[in-house]
């Protein structure tokens, strides 16, 4: 299980969607531009802890949470919102499709989503419930929520931590806990796997911001490490990992992948 067999997924999904040019040709473009498909694989590494087998319908679920994940970016980057030229070394969207089209990529990728899990509910009655919880993590109130907190905070001093949870950690778990209502897994489990991804998508999202530094020279103002500098920063990633794998181990849950990404996500493993 790995980003290439994601990948795989998601160009089967692209090429049958029906999509005429421009969208279709912005869109691919938009999955070929690198990443790390972390949020399908995290929904897969929950259901696997299950034992049941890959099906058509996880397969589907897991495509339509990399599809929200990238209108997500897509979005993010326009000039209305963080005006960003270049992602992941690459133009972005509406530097290469233009402002109305990239926008138009970011609503396909979105309605594609929600067709995907209705796919995918139509042969398995967990995914119904998994794209109810998936929606409202993703939305006004949770994703979408923390993007408009950011973008109107008047004191992002003492907004950061709730935005930061909504933008990063909720959809981090709501792939997680999509993976285990599919998978059937117990409430202990789930709970665990909960302390887990907020935990984890918190050291995330401050390691991030510490990237910055080494790659821009600088962390914006409006992050973590922008207002409370490197070294609080580093502390608080390292807590925040510990505390996920500490999760992970109370519930007596064995994941070599969720292990491994929270100590990538602290810097302690490449």
């Amino acid at each position: 299980m790995n980003k290439e067999l994601i990948q795989n997924w998601i160009n089967k999904v692209v090429d049958e969607s029906g999509l005429d040019e421009p969208l279709y040709s912005a869109v691919k473009y938009v999955f070929a531009c690198g990443g790390k498909r972390l949020r399908p694989l995290m929904f897969l590494s929950a259901y696997l802890l299950s034992g049941k087998l890959i099906t058509d319908s996880v397969r589907d679920f897991a495509v339509a949470i990399e599809c929200l994940h990238q209108y997500t970016l897509v979005h993010d980057d326009l000039p209305c919102m963080d005006n960003d030229d270049f992602r992941r070394g690459k133009p972005t969207c509406h530097k290469m499709f233009g402002e109305a089209n990239a926008l138009l990529v970011g609503d396909t990728l979105l309605n594609l989503c929600f067709t995907l899990m209705l796919r995918s509910a139509q042969k398995d009655a967990n995914a119904a419930k998994a794209a109810y919880e998936f929606s409202l993590l993703s939305g006004g109130a949770g994703v979408i929520g923390g993007q408009a907190a950011e973008l109107n905070s008047i004191n992002f001093a003492e907004q950061v931590e709730d935005i930061y949870y909504k933008k990063t950690c909720y959809l981090i778990w709501g792939a997680v806990l999509c993976g285990a209502i599919m998978g059937g897994l117990d409430e202990k489990t789930t709970l665990a796997l909960k302390e887990y991804c907020f935990n984890f998508g918190f050291a995330f999202q401050v390691y991030d911001d510490l990237m910055d530094i080494t790659e821009k020279g600088n962390a914006p103002t409006n992050s973590y490490v922008g207002l409370f500098g490197v070294e609080k920063s580093v502390q608080t990633v390292k807590c925040c990992t510990q505390k996920a794998i500490d999760a992970l181990k109370e519930a007596n849950i064995n994941s070599d992948y969720f292990v491994d990404l929270a100590l990538r996500a602290a810097g302690r493993k490449e």
